[in-house]
């Protein structure tokens, strides 16, 4: 069984708490109307029946009597009473259906026995109570020869019915609610195969978080979601989150010269075109020449992001037309930073980028540029990705919390790592904004 974090869970279920509210409410609203408009009122009368003798009564008989209490009960439901009632009465009930509305009663260290009768028509339940217990009066005389049986105290009429307490139903309805949905909550954490923190990322995987970038998307108005760019919102919350990421590769870089950075990611959606586009801006900014190639010649979105011509990278290895080089190099509106887009998409993204001319086309612009940023394709069921990772100096996994399956994040780790790369740790995408304007890297589910 799997190991429950219960501070995560109970995190999680505060953070989903308004799902526990509305099955909530759901739950008594569907319960009230169950109760106002589909549940029969039932009224419930009850008449008193003694059993005594005419006789002196030793200890013996008082025993006897009271271990004859249980006999009597089961007189009262037999089908000689309950048909007889029904046959008397004209009433239109089975015996079944009549037996499962009476309800026998004795009273302990007594000879008194209760019988009640339950009915939609609070007189016909009196009615049918009286006369229940004077057939099973009829029938213990006929039995037990017993003369002094009698009838205690008369069934009388309810007045409201004993089925019906709104404040106790209510309550069912409030508690069985937030049952419900604390449930559901529960199961779905449990099985939620989705990471759930970036302390589960480090443990699970053991890969060093580089960053986390907090969720820009309700701290940024903007048309286009894919396309926000911390150059347009230099004051926004995730721009120190970038530069964050970009102070702990100038870190990972002192023993070794880091120029080539690949951001790759598990499935599609995980945010990496963000985090490479921003991750490029932010090393411009800090005075170094940048290059941002999209190696994801597939659905490559530079080309939108920074709004230059798709006139790119797959065009220049097919053609081989590295002298003219520059031709394929886009300057941008943010000074130190150019791209180069994906082009038009090749039938062999896999090829092209396995190529010699593609290495040439590396090694030239690695002379020109401080960082080349290379915005790869998601791993799974793709190797473009896992054959650009050989050219890069360092590779960044970016992944989101709730978003991201965790097998798939260790099935891209070590695909990585079966073909050597240097896998420099994760981004943490997507990072929920608490209130405050502080934000919590623990949780994020969709």
């Amino acid at each position: 069984m799997e190991e429950i974090n219960l501070s995560e869970m109970f995190k999680y279920v505060l953070k989903k708490a308004w799902i526990v509210l509305v099955v909530t409410i759901v739950a008594i609203v569907l319960g009230l109307t169950y109760s106002f408009k589909i549940k029969v009122p039932m009224y419930k009368s009850t008449t008193s029946v003694i059993l005594a003798s005419d006789q002196t009564i030793t200890q013996s008989d008082l025993t006897l009597y009271q271990k004859l209490i249980n006999t009597y009960t089961q007189i009262v439901t037999s089908k000689n009473v309950v048909n007889r009632t029904i046959e008397s009465l004209k009433l239109p009930y089975t015996y079944d259906e009549l037996k499962k509305n009476v309800s026998v009663l004795a009273v302990t260290d007594t000879e008194i026995i209760k019988i009640s009768v339950s009915d939609a028509n609070a007189e016909k339940a009196k009615i049918i109570s009286d006369v229940l217990a004077e057939n099973f009066k009829s029938e213990v005389q006929e039995i037990y020869n017993l003369t002094n049986v009698s009838i205690l105290d008369k069934a009388e009429i309810a007045t409201s019915p004993y089925n019906f307490n709104i404040l106790k139903e209510t309550l069912i309805y409030i508690l069985g609610g937030a049952l419900i949905g604390f449930i559901y909550l529960f199961l779905r954490f449990y099985f939620d195969r989705n990471i759930k923190s970036k302390e589960e990322v480090e443990s699970v995987n053991s890969l060093p978080i580089m960053g986390s970038i907090r969720d820009c998307n309700k701290e940024v108005k903007a048309v286009n979601k894919d396309a926000i760019l911390l150059s347009d919102h230099p004051r926004a919350g995730f721009v120190e989150d970038i530069k964050t990421i970009r102070t702990n590769l100038d870190f990972a870089s002192l023993d070794k010269s880091v120029k080539k950075i690949l951001i790759t990611s598990s499935i599609p959606g995980e945010g990496k075109s963000f985090v490479s586009s921003n991750l490029a801006i932010s090393f411009a900014q800090n005075n170094k020449k940048v290059l941002l190639m999209d190696c994801d010649l597939r659905k490559g979105v530079v080309h939108k992001k920074f709004n230059v011509k798709n006139i790119g990278l797959s065009k220049l290895i097919v053609k081989r037309d590295i002298m003219n080089i520059d031709s394929y190099i886009n300057k941008t509106e943010i000074e130190n930073l150019d791209v180069i887009p994906r082009g038009i998409v090749p039938p062999n993204p896999s090829e092209l980028l396995n190529s010699n001319t593609f290495k040439k086309i590396l090694e030239i612009l690695e002379l020109r540029y401080d960082y080349i940023i290379l915005d790869g394709t998601p791993i799974t069921n793709l190797p473009d990705s896992l054959v650009v990772s050989g050219y890069a100096d360092k590779t960044l996994i970016v992944s989101t919390i709730g978003y991201t399956p965790m097998e798939l994040l260790k099935n891209t780790k070590k695909s990585l790592e079966n073909v050597n790369a240097s896998l420099a740790g994760v981004i943490i995408n997507k990072v929920p904004v608490a209130k405050g304007g502080y934000y919590y890297s623990a949780y994020k589910y969709e």
